[in-house]
């Protein structure tokens, strides 16, 4: 069987393009912005008076600031991208680290809290921070993080900032938590739904990590001075990546885990993942009443055997090919939009999209 016609068409965007860097070059990139963003976390991020047990050792746990081992952390994508964006757009690094300093703190607040929502006891590889220090000090520990994003933000203004600009940062992050605080609710209310359709899904995703996964590249715009009409194509881009990025995200952890301790720990969870929201409308009534039997199942109680029965499950009605062929599709969309950008933002964005698209965690 040939190349289908899409297919044929993102290979002849890819080929044609000047901007083309690969997934290794974007990583690369990334890991190089590492050892400074680390650097803004210690100085900025961290209580900068006598320590507090539960409080400031938490903090550094949560952000893999105790650790040199760079899989017990996160991957720094988040606040890379808002630094790489700016520079692309003839900024300076310097002039984006507060507000990248800032995304990845607000990053951090989600995980810990939404490994508390969600029953996680791994994150990175390790212990998640309720595991490791107790709810109570978890549920703290995120506020504190997320207590320090204005305050870091703020911090552009003593870089040369206009108030303007930092207004319009801190209206981004106020809009993107709220986007993502409702999108986490349609997906927790969304785990006991009988009837999830992939429409459904799909609006759920974008509004909980559409937004969350633009917002980094949208800030970093606005600080090089980016006009309306750019940032709106660069909204458009990340509505597309966001859904790209969950799926792949729902893809591995059937497949890799995703350092939380188990394969098919969603499944577990009983999270309603694109797949399951595919398969609902596929399988016969027999095996969707045995797959929601086991997502229903409480997650102490969900064994590894059944886990592997429902993954078989979304293989035999097609769900996990289907997942697999949405992700490029989006990827493929998300390609076209960034071929009439300025030229050194659409080579980050092609790396971008090639990074996510092929992720393994």
């Amino acid at each position: 069987m040939g190349p289908t016609p899409a297919r044929e068409q993102r290979t002849a965007i890819l080929i044609s393009s000047p901007f083309l860097m690969t997934r290794e070059e974007f990583a690369a990139k990334i890991s190089e912005l590492v050892p400074t963003i680390e650097a803004g976390l210690e100085q900025w991020a961290l209580p900068q008076c006598e320590p507090i047990a539960n409080l400031d050792d938490g903090v550094r746990y949560a952000l893999g600031l105790d650790v040199k081992e760079p899989t017990h952390r996160g991957k720094r994508l988040r606040p890379a991208l808002a630094i790489l964006t700016c520079e692309a757009l003839g900024g300076q690094t310097s002039q984006a680290l507060p507000f990248a300093i800032g995304v990845e703190l607000m990053h951090n607040y989600f995980l810990v809290h939404d490994d508390i929502e969600d029953g996680d006891t791994m994150r990175h590889g390790r212990p998640s921070v309720w595991k490791q220090f107790g709810v109570a000090n978890a549920i703290n520990i995120g506020d504190y993080l997320y207590g320090r994003v204005v305050p870091v933000v703020l911090r552009s203004l003593e870089l040369g900032a206009d108030s303007t600009v930092v207004l319009r940062l801190l209206t981004l992050l106020a809009e993107t938590f709220d986007h993502t605080a409702r999108g986490q609710a349609l997906d927790m209310n969304a785990r006991s739904s009988l009837d999830l359709t992939v429409e459904r899904y799909l609006a759920t995703v974008t509004e909980k990590t559409g937004h969350y996964l633009a917002a980094p590249l949208i800030g970093g715009a606005i600080l090089a001075g980016a006009d309306n009409s750019l940032v709106d194509d660069i909204r458009a881009y990340g509505s597309l990546l966001g859904p790209m990025y969950q799926i792949v995200d729902d893809l591995i952890d059937l497949t890799e885990n995703k350092g939380r301790g188990e394969r098919g720990a969603d499944i577990a969870e009983g999270k309603r993942s694109f797949m399951v929201a595919f398969a609902l409308s596929r399988l016969d009534r027999s095996s969707r009443q045995e797959l929601l039997a086991i997502l229903d199942c409480p997650r102490d109680q969900t064994s590894p055997d059944e886990v592997a029965r429902a993954i078989g499950l979304l293989e035999q009605c097609g769900a996990i090919a289907c997942a697999r062929q949405t992700v490029r599709d989006l990827a493929e969309r998300a390609l076209r939009l960034v071929q009439t950008m300025p030229h050194r933002l659409s080579q980050l964005l092609v790396g971008l999209t090639n990074f996510l698209e092929t992720r393994t965690r």
